[in-house]
This record gives structure tokens, C-alpha cells and sequence, in this order.
């Protein structure tokens, strides 16, 4: 593993630096006005793939296409329908099961027993037999980053851990990508990460020549600090044998002195990502609105935004995200958390909390105390394993408290990253500061992102300043064995995701995903934290005491997600009067194996009483 310090990717906003463009950053501005979508725009739209790249896409240029969906999805709206025979787990404050549940358009009518819900619902209802299936409230990420992450998404073919175990079986992907496209067609892929991998521990010249030497090909590492690209992709952007390294950055050099594909920051490599033609006729809108779509077949009604601003520097990441709104098409409810590196230009913007509606809604402010542990940039108390490198404070101790008190005091509440001890004790710090300021912290409902090392006193203090855990379960089956070989030793990682220490302690929490950083597919979040099982090695589980049960990880993809995202009100469960979000599952996953909880089926996602998927 490679131990030199880089950033968390997505919480340093690095992500919409990279897609950054002066091209980019005018469709921005132009695309309130841009796309208006008039009433009764359907919601059911499918966008093609690489729809979200035609410049000359507007999402509502689509309406006259879709008006035979627009007028199933008005008239599926203006039924009642009931669901009955089969697993209903409402997700409420006793986890019960209901017999029945009645949707009437947009809303649960009735939860409970069959013949009172059947009265409710009238003679003509319709009556759909779930045959045994079950169903639940829509799964709910709380820490994604979905606006930058959607462009990424579109532009680049994930090729992480998730998908192939070893560079070999990414490069044969790559080759056959490269029979599908057209001479000069780039090639770009995402999320390689020969740290846990297995094959060299960079992809040269020598390995991505041999993919193609007719299409230029790019790969971004999974921490987004490195990228790899062929002799093609330097020569459509212009990086000759006599370029010149940037401050801070490096075009890596072989033993033979010659550059060897291997690109050192994104000041290096940005260039070259930029240099293919598909970036410069990005649509952003229908890029999210696609996104949302394609993580409806796996459960997915309401996703975040955790670095808002990133892209833009400011407010249009907020315009962008209302204009998809405003579509009709998006397929899942975002709620944003403006981004602390641009606090003077959101101080000069319209943003306030709760701004917008049930479907995108500005929800709290962004703050940052430390990187990556994984990047050795998360902050701690002793040195990471074999180094005398204690990571960074990103945001300074005393910063960070004048942030929190200015945007407590000003009515926000506050999702503050921490990944490190140390880094986590800066949050406490921060958010007992907010409390000596005389703020009433329970309506500030401070989250701590990620949460990744926790100590026992640290457990105590949150749960006496009401703090609640938003946890990257991937660090631990996806990085598990490297955190415990590379990063921290045996000891401490067992203070890595305690969730159940947690629960014990009545604190709440939530399973993310932390997209890009891993995908958002909420079966395998919860498999992973009810057994804990490590990727690199399927026989080690890291801290076997902190598994939790499959409720409780149900749970926190539900209605602890909506209570951090301050949207308890209106989704998390199935409750009468809260908005009809559900999915159709073809297996309990309560009472399958843990290791196949992954493999259950999402037979079908409803998102505000409309059908988004169907398998």
C-alpha cells in the first residue's frame, strides 16, 4: 500500500476540481433558466447512458417523448392502492409488522391491519398481492456526493474493488472496451486501487499501450490523487517528453528517465481528463438525473449531497440541483449540505437552511476536520503504523469552533467529517463550543462523517453533547486488511466503525457510502455491518464486537438516514401521513444468510407514490 498522504477525495472537493471548466462553469450559471420544466412532468423518464454528454440535451426538450409516461404516472398517482400478503416492516420506533399498507397518490393512507386498512382505502382501491414479497421504506444514503459524482459516473466505467479483485481482470475489461468504441473514442475508468488489487502497483505505459494504442485511455485511482493514462491520451493532450512538473505535482519518470504514464495530483493529470471531448459538452442536469435513476434499481429514494459548492465554487451547485428538481425526472429526494471552503460565497448567496421542497432540499452546512486514514491524511493521536506521520488537521481547531458556533448560531445544522482520533476530538471540541455558546445543540443535530477511530471516552462524550455517527462501512470490508496491516496495526483498528459501541451507548447512526468512494448499494451496506466480513480476506472479521443486527442496519439506511437529513417528518418509515417512499424486496433480509443479504433482489423502488424501477 502505497503510504504517501493524499486527501479524502470527496470531502476535500477534489472531485469538482478536477471536472472544473470554464465551459463547465457557464452551463452552471445558465441552467436555472435553462431547465424550466412545466407542470406534470414525469418522473418515469429513462435517460440513455451517454444522453447526459450531448451538450445540446435538455431534460426537458424530453416531455413531448414521455407524455405517454406523464399520463401513466398521473393516473397511477390518482389511485389508492393497497399492499397486502406478504412482509411489510414498517421501520417505526418498534420495528413492527403491518398487514397492510394503503398509498393514496403521493402519501401512506393507512399501516396496520388488513380489514381497517381496506376500510380506509374504500371499495376502489386496488388490491396488489405481494405473494410473500417484502416490503420496507425506501433505502436512504446519507452522505453521498452526487453532483460531481454523477458527471464522474457518466464520464468514467467504475473498475474498483467491488467489481474485479486484480488489475489483470481490469485490464481485460479495459481491452474489451476497446473493441466496442470508435478509433479516438476515449476510454476512461475510475476507482482502480492497486492497494488492495493484486497486480503492479501502477498502470504504465506499458500496461495501458497494450489496452489500446489507437484510443486515448484514462484511469483515476480510487483516491483521486494518482491517475494513469496511454501514450494516446498524452498525445491528444499535448504532455511531451520535455513538460514541465507543477508545484505540487509530478508526470512520474521511469528508470529509462522517459514519462511513463503515471500522473502524481490533479494538477498533473487534469489536463489530460480534461482533453477528452466528452467533458466539454457535459449536461450536468441530465447527468444527475440519470444517476438517480440507475441507483433506483437498487432501493435507493433519498440521496445527499455532503460537499455542495464543489463544483461551482459556490451557489450554481445549488441552481443545479433545484433545476433537476424542477424536471420532474429525478428518482430520488437530495438533500445538500453546502461545503465549508466556500463559506464567504454561500455568506453572499440566497442559501438557507431547509430551502427548497420534499424532493431537493438544502438540509445543513459541511464542515471538515481531518483527511483520510486510508490516505494517511486523517488526524491522530499517535503516529500511522511504522511512520511518524500523524495526518492533518484540514480545518484548524480554532476554525473549526468558529465555524460551528457561526453556523449553529445561524440556524444550520452540522455534518462535520472525522475520520481520525485526534480528528474526531476536534470535532467534539468544536461541538461543546457550540453548546458554551448557549446554541441548543439537540436543534443543530451535529453528525460526525465518517467517524472512523472512536475510543471509548469519545463514545461518552458524544453521547453526552448529542452527536450521532454517520459511518463508511466499505472502510471496513473494503479496507479492513490494509487498516489493519499498513494503516493502524491489530490494536487499533478494532476502534475502526463502532457501531454497535454506539448503539449500546444510545447513540444513533447511519451506514453511507460515501459515493464515489464506494458505490451506494444498501444490501451489501448492511451485509457489511452485520458481519464485518473484509473483502481481502473473507475469513477475517474486524472486530467481530461490533456487528450489529440486521434491524438495526435497516434502520440506519431508513429512518435514522432521514432523521440526520432532518427528514424524519416525511420518510425513514411507513407511517400514516409521511410520503410514499417503498421498495419491493424478494427476500427478508432479516432471516437469510448474513453473507447473501448482498444478493436479495430489489423487485421494485417507489419514489412520492410513483413506480421509479421494476425489475
Amino acid at each position: 500500500m502505497n503510504s504517501d498522504p493524499f486527501s479524502c477525495l470527496c470531502c476535500s472537493g477534489a472531485l469538482g476540481q478536477l471536472l472544473y471548466s470554464p465551459a463547465l462553469s457557464k452551463k452552471l450559471t445558465k441552467i436555472s433558466a435553462e431547465h424550466q420544466a412545466p407542470a406534470g412532468f414525469s418522473c418515469e423518464a429513462v435517460i440513455d447512458r451517454r444522453d447526459f454528454v450531448k451538450g445540446s440535451l435538455a431534460v426537458a426538450g424530453t416531455i413531448g417523448a414521455l407524455s405517454f409516461s406523464a399520463t401513466k404516472a398521473n393516473a397511477q398517482a390518482a389511485k389508492t392502492r393497497v399492499y397486502r400478503n406478504g412482509t411489510i416492516l414498517t421501520v417505526d420506533e418498534t420495528f413492527s409488522e403491518a398487514e397492510a399498507v394503503a398509498i393514496r397518490e403521493n402519501k401512506i393512507l393507512a399501516v396496520g391491519e388488513e380489514i381497517e386498512v381496506l376500510q380506509l382505502a374504500g371499495s376502489d382501491a386496488e388490491i396488489i398481492d405481494l405473494k410473500g414479497k417484502v416490503l420496507l421504506p425506501g433505502f436512504i444514503d446519507a452522505h453521498t456526493h452526487v453532483v460531481s459524482g454523477s458527471i464522474v459516473a457518466g464520464l468514467m466505467d467504475y473498475v474498483g474493488m467491488a467489481r474485479f479483485g486484480t488489475a489483470e481482470e481490469v485490464l481485460a475489461h479495459l481491452k474489451q472496451r476497446a473493441t466496442q468504441v470508435k478509433p479516438g473514442e476515449w476510454i476512461a475508468a475510475r476507482n482502480f486501487d492497486p492497494s488492495v488489487q493484486t497486480g503492479p502497483n501502477a498502470l504504465t505505459f506499458v500496461e495501458l499501450d497494450a489496452v489500446s494504442k489507437d484510443n486515448p485511455v484514462f484511469v483515476m485511482n480510487a483516491s483521486g490523487h494518482l491517475a494513469y493514462a496511454n501514450s494516446k491520451a498524452f498525445e491528444v493532450a499535448g504532455i511531451t517528453e520535455d513538460v514541465i512538473n507543477p508545484p505540487g505535482a509530478e508526470y512520474v519518470r521511469g528508470e529509462d528517465g522517459k514519462l511513463n504514464g503515471v500522473m502524481k495530483n490533479q494538477v498533473a493529470f487534469q489536463p489530460v481528463f480534461q482533453a477528452n471531448p466528452a467533458m466539454q459538452n457535459v449536461n450536468p442536469v441530465a447527468a444527475l438525473v440519470e444517476l438517480t435513476q440507475t441507483w433506483s434499481k437498487l432501493g435507493l429514494t433519498t440521496i445527499s449531497e455532503l460537499a455542495l459548492g464543489a463544483l461551482s465554487s459556490g451557489y450554481d451547485d445549488a441552481e443545479l440541483l433545484f433545476a433537476a428538481g424542477r424536471t420532474g425526472d429525478l428518482a430520488s429526494r437530495i438533500r445538500a449540505y453546502p461545503f465549508y471552503p466556500y463559506d464567504e460565497a454561500w455568506d453572499a448567496s440566497p442559501i438557507h437552511p431547509g430551502q427548497g421542497d420534499d424532493i431537493v432540499r438544502i438540509a445543513g452546512y459541511k464542515l471538515v476536520a481531518d483527511g483520510s486514514n486510508q490516505g494517511f491524511t486523517g488526524l491522530q493521536r499517535e503516529p500511522y503504523l511504522g511512520t511518524d506521520n500523524y495526518g492533518l488537521a484540514y480545518t484548524s481547531p480554532e476554525d473549526l469552533k468558529r465555524l460551528a458556533v457561526k453556523r449553529a448560531g445561524q440556524g444550520w445544522q452540522l455534518a462535520i467529517h472525522g475520520n481520525g482520533d485526534a480528528g474526531i476530538d476536534n470535532v467534539l471540541d468544536a461541538v461543546q463550543a457550540v453548546k458554551d455558546a448557549g446554541i441548543d445543540v439537540a436543534k443543530v443535530r451535529p453528525r460526525i462523517e465518517h467517524c472512523s477511530i472512536l475510543h471509548d471516552e469519545q463514545i461518552v462524550r458524544m453521547k453526552d453533547l448529542g452527536i450521532s455517527a454517520s459511518f463508511l462501512i466499505g472502510h471496513v470490508h473494503f479496507w479492513g486488511v490494509a487498516m489493519r496491516d499498513e494503516v493502524f496495526g491489530e490494536e487499533k483498528v478494532e476502534l475502526l466503525d463502532r457501531a454497535k459501541s454506539c448503539e449500546d451507548q444510545g447513540i444513533g447512526y447511519t451506514l453511507h457510502s460515501d459515493f464515489t468512494v464506494t458505490d451506494p448499494d444498501p444490501l451489501h451496506m448492511i451485509e457489511m455491518a452485520v458481519t464485518r466480513k473484509t473483502w481481502k480476506d473473507p475469513d477475517y472479521v474486524l472486530a467481530p464486537q461490533e456487528r450489529i443486527s440486521v434491524e438495526s442496519a435497516i434502520r440506519a439506511l431508513t429512518i435514522e438516514a432521514a432523521w440526520q437529513l432532518n427528514s424524519e417528518h416525511e420518510v425513514g418509515s411507513l407511517e400514516t401521513g409521511k410520503l410514499a417512499d417503498f421498495v419491493i424486496l424478494d427476500k427478508d433480509p432479516r432471516k437469510v444468510d448474513p453473507d447473501t443479504i448482498k444478493d436479495i433482489r430489489v423487485l421494485e423502488t417507489w419514489m412520492n407514490g410513483e413506480q421509479r424501477y421494476s425489475a
